[in-house]
């Protein structure tokens, strides 16, 4: 048997995944080392070496319609499941995911567990290591919680985390309230902080969030739009912008 930890599983996943006719890949059973092999190498590759034979499309469409049925964006998703659907729909695919640099990212990290639940598989499956070796690890790497992407909820709690009790709720309005938000479209916030204790001076509290602001920004590529207001400006709205937010929101906390 082989140790399954000899074993590159990222890199037996990107042969299984590689279905160019150039190049053929192969497994040391010994060592567990990937190797690929082109017509153009210096001799073939040692004969007890097992050839990784890729997985087929049928596989890799099976995971692009496994994704897009949890996407929560809804743009996005309805995007997605329009461009699956027929010929050239891997292509479609990727185009549609680089206007939604988060969703691409959530896809990637899918498309990698996938890949390396496969590799253990295949490796059960040739008899080099046993279903329990196997079951390891593909538990090592299940689908990510597309929950664990949510960018406005992440954000507030990271706003938590910064105003502690002081921070009464967090207001998402605007297109990522109502399902239309894109890459092109901010993410819009309403900062409900508690007033009563001491008076909100917008520029200081824009000011106090911007590293956190900034983060989320820097990971997703997304514009992040904060406005801090005092809990008697919630109840007594007389800025336009507070009045639409409140018709619009989604609270997050």
């Amino acid at each position: 048997m082989l140790d399954p930890g000899r074993v590159d599983l990222a890199a037996l996943a990107d042969a299984l995944d590689d279905r160019s006719p150039e190049i053929r890949w192969y497994l040391d059973p010994v060592g567990g080392e990937v190797a690929g092999h082109s017509d153009l190498d210096d001799g073939p590759p040692p004969e007890d070496w097992l050839k990784i034979e890729p997985v087929t499309s049928r596989e890799s469409y099976r995971d692009m319609a496994d994704f897009t049925a949890g996407v929560q964006h809804r743009r996005a998703a309805a995007l997605l499941d329009r461009a699956i659907d027929g010929r050239g729909a891997f292509r479609r695919f990727k185009n549609t995911l680089f206007e939604f640099p988060e969703v691409r990212d959530q896809w990637f990290r899918f498309r990698d567990a996938r890949a390396r639940r496969r590799a253990a598989d295949w490796l059960a499956g040739t008899g080099l290591i046993t279903d329990a070796d196997a079951e390891r690890l593909r538990a090592r790497h299940p689908d990510p919680d597309p929950s664990n992407d949510d960018v406005p909820a992440a954000v507030a709690e990271d706003l938590a985390a910064l105003y502690g009790p002081r921070l009464r709720q967090v207001l998402l309005f605007g297109p990522w309230a109502n399902g239309e938000g894109s890459v092109e479209s901010a993410i819009d916030l309403l900062i409900v902080l508690d007033d009563a204790a001491t008076s909100i001076l917008p520029w200081e509290e824009i000011r106090a969030m911007d590293d956190v602001l900034w983060q989320h920004t820097e990971r997703t590529g997304l514009t992040i739009s904060a406005l801090p207001i005092g809990q008697h400006e919630l109840t007594r709205p007389g800025d336009p912008t507070v009045i639409r937010a409140r018709t619009e929101a989604v609270r997050l906390r």
